[in-house]
């Protein structure tokens, strides 16, 4: 792949105008209530107020201290996110402005941005039939860096598509209870990865986020014959687009129900995103639902 058309400097700034509190505020408040820590730290006392809960009173500091006081915790942040990231041919696909990798990658950095406001630590897997790039989880500053540069690379992208083989590779190096953010189109996975799915949902919770474009659901009308191309092999086919319109987005409809079924059935969460609508509410809504389950 030549070039990515990324704008992910000023990304987070751009999407704050889209609320009153801003990306910061909602995204990473609704990602942080979603994602709960382990436990809870000590950070010290304060006084009491009559709206506090008085079991939170420490009652024998503050009879050393003969002031009513209570103990302040703070949530303790030790969560793993990776996101498990599709790069494949098919992802190099538009039929309008933006790539479906393009948008995947704005979609990454700004959830990544979030994950590293809240504390916790990111790393990135990027696959086509194999992992191309592996960034191992970490916090801060500099490993938001790492993972938007990586994504922003045009050399990491297009190839033939192994899901099986990359999890198999990527699965053994990620501790038990991590965060796993499938984020694909989920187009050419061989038959059977249900079951690899259903395995890795018993170590670690697993999330999908499928990307698609317009056309990945349905086919253009009035155009006639028209040219497609396997994205995995130079194979072209010329069809009639009108002739096989309604058996083809038939044939959709069903595919994305089956990959659906497949996130439940393995008690996994899963998200569907078009590349024609902005994210960002969709994101903040699927947080928030999860909250609400629990999640």
């Amino acid at each position: 792949m030549e070039e990515l058309n990324l704008n992910l400097k000023p990304l987070i700034k751009r999407l704050e105008i889209y609320t009153k509190k801003g990306l910061v505020g909602v995204l990473t408040g609704s990602y942080k209530s979603t994602f709960k820590g382990k436990g809870l730290d000590f950070e010290g006392y304060r006084s009491y107020d009559t709206n506090d809960d008085a079991s939170m009173i420490d009652w024998k500091a503050s009879l050393r201290s003969q002031e009513i006081l209570v103990k302040v915790l703070t949530e303790e942040r030790n969560v793993n996110v990776v996101f498990f990231v599709d790069v494949s041919s098919s992802m190099s696909f538009s039929s309008i402005e933006k790539l479906k990798n393009e948008y995947a990658a704005e979609l990454i950095a700004s959830m990544a941005f979030a994950a590293t406001r809240a504390g916790d630590s990111v790393g990135l897997a990027m696959f086509s039939d194999r992992i191309v790039k592996y960034i191992y989880p970490n916090m801060g500053g500099k490993q938001y860096f790492a993972i938007t540069k990586a994504i922003s690379d045009p050399k990491l992208y297009d190839g033939k598509i192994d899901f099986i083989k990359s999890v198999n590779q990527i699965s053994s190096s990620l501790k038990r209870g991590t965060i796993l953010i499938i984020v694909s189109d989920f187009i050419g996975f061989q038959p059977e990865w249900k079951k690899y799915l259903e395995s890795i949902s018993k170590k670690f919770e697993v999330i999908g986020i499928m990307v698609r474009d317009p056309r990945d659901y349905e086919m253009p009308e009035g155009v006639g014959q028209i040219v497609i191309s396997d994205p995995y092999s130079e194979k072209e086919l010329i069809i009639d687009a009108d002739e096989i319109k309604i058996r083809y987005e038939e044939e959709v409809k069903n595919q994305v129900k089956e990959i659906k079924k497949n996130f439940i059935d393995s008690k996994s969460d899963f998200l569907e995103l078009r590349t024609d609508k902005p994210f960002l509410y969709d994101l903040i809504n699927f947080f928030l639902k999860r909250k609400k389950r629990g999640r």
